[in-house]
């Protein structure tokens, strides 16, 4: 199955809710009804700043095809620039979907040839390392777990220090699922960036998983962790299971920070790269 399959696959809950209303608004040809654009592209979860904002430039355009305008603003949106970099931290609530997302990376990896070294910080939830271990078996990846109750930034700077990582294409890391307004464990993540960026100086990024699901929720989330450790990349998961996909454009147009990796199911495969291009013709398709 191609990536285009997958994704419009998965983006099939939330084109369904738009489909309905995209064809109530362009159905009404020279007089449509810009509200009720509006009004939908909220449904989806845009957002209300992105969505007033999307419908006032697509207005602007005064086309006289809605489709490719609508689009071409969206695609402005998402299209932001990503650096790949060796080093991955995995930050996000509990069930946002981190510590899978982890692995289905890892399996990505392994399976274009890369060396893969996974270094487990989630000290407090002993399911988190046997779930992470496993998919590490699955792949043969190497990995170090921190023991129970050890200090998340001990661990991973003896991870970062190893050998594996020495040899490692890439090097991912899972951390402890938190609430983001815990400021004491918001603090505790802020620690390992800092001890990231010492023994590896310019060499990680940060990417905050977000479930697509909590919608506008997901908003408040980017916020509280932007603020302590500044993501560099975002990974939108159980985009399949919501028809609130349209809140990875809400999230771009606020943040101007990439969407990176989409989840569209439970397999292992089905942790995607993001494609703004993709994304929005499964949004949009030329025969809705």
């Amino acid at each position: 199955m191609s990536i285009m399959t997958k994704i419009s696959k998965g983006l099939s809950k939330t084109r369904e809710k738009m489909a309905q209303a995209f064809q109530a608004v362009f159905e009404r040809g020279p007089s449509r009804d810009y509200e009720l654009l509006e009004e939908f592209l909220l449904l989806a979860d845009v957002g209300p700043g992105a969505a007033a904002a999307i419908v006032a430039r697509v207005k602007e355009k005064n086309c006289p095809d809605l489709i490719p305008a609508l689009k071409e603003e969206l695609m402005d949106i998402l299209n932001l620039d990503s650096e790949d970099k060796p080093v991955k931290i995995f930050v996000g609530i509990n069930g946002s979907g981190k510590t899978t997302s982890v692995g289905k990376l890892c399996h990505r990896y392994v399976t274009e040839g890369k060396k893969v070294f996974v270094i487990g910080t989630d000290t407090f939830r002993a399911a988190a390392d046997m779930q992470l271990e496993e998919w590490c078996r699955r792949t043969g990846a190497p990995c170090l777990l921190g023991k129970p109750g050890s200090d998340p930034g001990s661990v991973l700077f003896d991870g970062l220090n190893s050998a594996a990582a020495r040899n490692a294409d890439y090097i991912l890391c899972d951390t402890a699922g938190r609430l983001h307004s815990n400021k004491n464990l918001m603090q505790e993540l802020e620690k390992i960036i800092r001890v990231s960026e010492r023994v590896r100086p310019g060499d990680a990024e940060v990417l905050l998983t977000l479930d697509a699901a909590t919608g506008q929720n997901a908003l408040q989330q980017m916020e509280t962790f932007a603020q302590a450790v500044k993501p560099a990349g975002i990974i939108l998961t159980k985009l399949d299971g919501s028809a609130k996909g349209g809140v990875a454009i809400a999230l771009a147009a606020k943040y101007q920070v990439p969407i990176k990796y989409i989840g569209v199911g439970e397999g292992s495969e089905d942790l995607l790269p993001f494609s703004a291009d993709i994304y929005v013709n499964s949004l949009l398709p030329e025969n809705e």
